[in-house]
């Protein structure tokens, strides 16, 4: 499952290959690096309306984060529901009204004790999201 979060475009750079697109989800800032040809063919400037899809697979969930990550795009949330699996668990959390769905393992589900209700930090890193514009 994917989570679909709304935001608007605030920053485009653009490299020769690569272009790197600035979102603000509500009050939270997303990169996202798609190529340069996806960005033209889009035609996406800033302002645009735009369609972040995460998928449950790319999110990294972590309890009491210290540290410092090369993911650029982090949420806290608080855990809504937990579905176990046969082996991965799925993992709904609410950040700024949205759930986050996040898909983990059974064993990292045990390590880090998670329970509905929890704090939490979602983890995307920039490359492993995917961008829509509204038309």
């Amino acid at each position: 499952m994917a989570s679909r979060l709304c935001g608007r475009i605030i920053n485009i750079v653009l490299g020769k290959m690569h272009a790197h697109i600035h979102i603000l989800w509500k009050k939270i800032p997303l990169s996202v690096i798609i190529t340069r040809t996806s960005c033209d063919d889009m035609h996406l400037n800033v302002g645009d309306a735009v369609t972040v899809i995460v998928r449950g697979t790319d999110v990294m969930l972590a309890k009491a984060f210290s540290g410092v990550l090369s993911a650029r795009n982090k949420a806290k949330g608080v855990v809504r529901n937990i579905i176990e699996g046969d082996v991965l668990s799925k993992i709904c959390v609410e950040s700024q009204g949205d759930i986050l769905h996040a898909y983990i393992t059974n064993s990292s589900l045990k390590e880090l004790c998670l329970r509905e209700g929890d704090e939490v930090t979602a983890f995307v890193k920039s490359t492993e999201l995917i961008l829509s514009k509204d038309m």
